[in-house]
């Protein structure tokens, strides 16, 4: 699997995670540079900390699941997040997820901001899954419910070091809901299938 950010860029990250004692795990982004769609999440978890890789745990399988659906495999897709590392709190102690906070997103924000920027025309793609990714590129008004399942064509936002900017760029943006929150709430299975049927059309 091959990476978008620098060798500079990980050590960056890897800095951010050890100084920050609440997340752990470095986990770049990661598949081919030249994607079909590139997924964009909130964090890492447990078991994506421990391995160094993304959607290796449950959500993974679910995410590999909706892959098949769609004809494709992880090796025809790039995978990142806002934070590089699992944001996790403590407790009697025993580590649970959490999600991350806005300041986490921010510092991370660059890292994502050139991952991005670097995607070639005609493979820029983009899948945010969730209330964090989809509002980390739209901004906090946007939500999963009201646009997941439909293509968009938008601006990104971008960190200038002080506040988030709109890109000169347009993007092909198509929302859907958290593998992780499919698998919770079998309800959402449904609307998960229409968004996947969705997406195929979108990609051919």
């Amino acid at each position: 699997m091959a990476t978008f950010l620098t060798a500079a860029e990980i050590n960056t990250a890897k800095q951010l995670i050890e100084e920050n004692p609440r997340l752990e795990g470095f986990v770049p982004g990661e598949g081919t540079l030249e994607p079909q769609f590139t997924l964009v999440s909130e964090a890492p978890g447990r078991i994506e900390a421990e391995t160094g890789h993304g959607f290796m745990g449950p959500s993974g399988q679910k995410l590999n699941e909706w892959l098949t659906t769609l004809g494709i495999t992880r090796d025809q897709i790039y995978m990142t997040g806002a934070v590089k590392g699992r944001p996790f709190t403590e407790k009697n102690g025993r580590k649970s997820d959490r999600k991350p906070s806005k300041k986490e997103e921010a510092a991370f924000a660059p890292l994502l901001d050139n991952e991005l920027a670097k995607l070639p025309k005609g493979h820029d793609l983009l899948v945010p899954l969730g209330n964090t990714g989809l509002q980390r590129l739209l901004g906090n008004a946007v939500k999963i419910g009201d646009v997941h399942g439909e293509s968009l064509t938008h601006a990104i936002r971008y960190w200038d070091g002080q506040t988030y900017q709109w890109t000169a760029r347009e993007y092909k943006i198509f929302a859907m809901y958290h593998p992780s929150y499919v698998r919770r709430f079998p309800r959402m299975q449904e609307p998960a299938a229409a968004d996947l049927k969705a997406l195929k059309s979108v990609l051919r």
